[in-house]
């Protein structure tokens, strides 16, 4: 298990879940967004509970191991690794609208080269 201590606090959560987050956070050098992630934390009663933390690529924070050991099966269950999302990616067009946008932009070059080459 780990800790991780944010400017605003410590929480604590699985091995796996930490390591997802440094890695999503490395991942993020550059983007200029932030995302919501939804993380397993265990409640200081031992309980789990789930947080929604926001990271971005300036967001900075320390992570500590608390247990000294290799996750076991309990660990892995009780902190599930969250889907992350994909922050980098700012649109995707279909490949046929594409092609019918090209289209169109080159009929309207054409059509004012050919204005342009008409001498009357």
């Amino acid at each position: 298990m780990k800790s991780i201590t944010f400017a605003s606090g410590t929480i604590v959560t699985g091995t796996a879940v930490a390591e997802a987050l440094v890695d999503f956070v490395s991942g993020m050098s550059g983007a200029v967004t932030s995302a919501s992630i939804d993380i397993p934390v265990q409640e200081d009663d031992g309980s789990v509970a789930v947080h929604t933390i926001v990271l971005g690529s300036a967001v900075q924070f320390d992570i500590a191991d608390i247990d000294g050991g290799e996750p076991d099966d309990d660990e892995k269950a009780r902190f599930p690794v969250p889907e992350m999302p994909d922050v980098n990616m700012v649109a995707v067009i279909p490949t046929d609208e594409v092609d019918l946008e090209a289209d169109n932009f080159n009929r309207a070059i054409a059509d004012m080269d050919s204005v342009l080459d008409d001498p009357t």
